[in-house]
């Protein structure tokens, strides 16, 4: 099985492009974060590279720009070409299907100090008053 999900933040616009034939295409670039803290208390960030095709491209191209929270399925996949007579190689993700993956607040609105950006309401709840 050849699955991959993903979810994290467009480090620059989708650089969107059609074909000679008129297919869509779109390659972009995702910020995921790791889960843990390194040595030096700060997380690690990998830069995963995607490509879309027909209309997940041209959805991706319209409503998502750099720093847009995103979450993507598809499959790892690698192209293999040759540059000035050595073998390069490209991994990046086909993207099946994607998602919001949530409203993109700046980091400095977000009072928590998290990635989660959760509604003004839940700051009003008091801790007294939940049943846990």
């Amino acid at each position: 099985m050849n699955k991959a999900i993903i979810m994290g933040r467009l480090s620059a616009d989708p650089d969107f492009r059609q074909t000679e034939n008129g297919i869509s295409t779109c390659r972009f670039t995702v910020a995921v974060q790791d889960d843990y803290k390194n040595k030096d208390g700060s997380r690690d960030v990998d830069f995963i590279n995607c490509k879309a095709w027909r209309s997940t491209a041209e959805y991706v191209s319209r409503y998502f720009k750099k720093g847009s929270r995103i979450a993507i399925i598809g499959k790892n996949k690698c192209d293999v070409y040759n540059k000035n007579g050595e073998k390069q190689y490209f991994n990046y993700i086909k993207v099946e299907s994607v998602e919001f993956a949530g409203y993109n607040k700046p980091a400095s609105e977000n009072a928590s100090g998290s990635d989660i950006d959760y509604p003004a309401e839940f700051d009003e709840i008091i801790a007294e008053d939940s049943p846990f």
